[in-house]
């Protein structure tokens, strides 16, 4: 799963201003009729970012809890930091709930709210929050590596390629991304099914080491279409 570090780009981008920013547009507190100090509501948009850095914190949380699960020397330490991370994303779902109420356009975060309930298993859930993000944002591409992996999560095995394959044509990194996350997928389902036929999971394995072996040849025919020129640097 990408990094947390990509989510608070985002995050910086929409931090609540300070005080002084506040006053100066109107914001903080108000003297009332008597003196007594008054809170002035807040914007829905500024109740958006605040919700949604909150559950920015919440998912880096919960990352920061599954690689220690990851890591854990016994099979307790892991379960109980696995509990913790699901708590965590379990309150991001609520602080992204909050600010998709409060801004119902911020598709960053029906695309959170997504990535949180898919970590939870909601996976049904998750696609309707990416549906939502997308249809805000036809082109955003987090989006869709996401739901190609909620996809991943429901056996949904030809919409994950079409994922993949939308990715492929606009946005290789995280094709990669999704390609990874394929091979975990069939790994996983070589050891349980889940329902899926051994047949099913034979065939979309070889379908990705086509896609690799077309991935492999797109890029070095890329690499090699910029070879004549840097021939001629000296």
């Amino acid at each position: 799963m990408r990094s947390i570090l990509g989510i608070f780009v985002f995050s910086a981008a929409f931090a609540l201003a300070p005080v002084g920013a506040a006053w100066a547009h109107g914001g903080g507190s108000t003297s009332g009729p008597t003196g007594m100090v008054t809170a002035t509501p807040r914007s829905g948009a500024d109740a958006a970012k605040s919700a949604y850095n909150a559950g920015v914190r919440n998912i880096k949380k919960a990352q920061e809890y599954d690689a220690d699960a990851a890591k854990a020397s016994t099979p307790e330490k892991a379960a109980k930091a696995h509990d913790k991370a699901q708590k965590a994303y379990h309150d991001a779902v609520g602080s992204f709930i909050d600010a998709v109420g409060a801004d119902p356009k911020m598709y960053e975060a029906w695309n959170y709210l997504g990535f949180a309930n898919r970590h939870l298993g909601n996976y049904g859930d998750a696609l309707s929050s990416y549906a939502k993000a997308l249809e805000i944002n036809p082109n955003f591409p987090n989006a869709i590596e996401y739901r190609g992996e909620a996809y991943l999560g429901l056996n949904q095995i030809e919409e994950a390629k079409g994922a993949y394959m939308a990715l492929f044509r606009d946005s290789r990194p995280l094709a990669d991304e999704l390609m990874a996350a394929m091979h975990r997928w069939a790994d996983a389902r070589k050891q349980d099914a889940q329902g899926l036929s051994s047949a099913d999971v034979e065939a979309f394995t070889k379908w990705m080491d086509e896609r690799a072996s077309i991935a492999s040849q797109t890029a070095s025919l890329a690499t090699g279409a910029v070879q004549p020129w840097r021939a001629g640097l000296k």
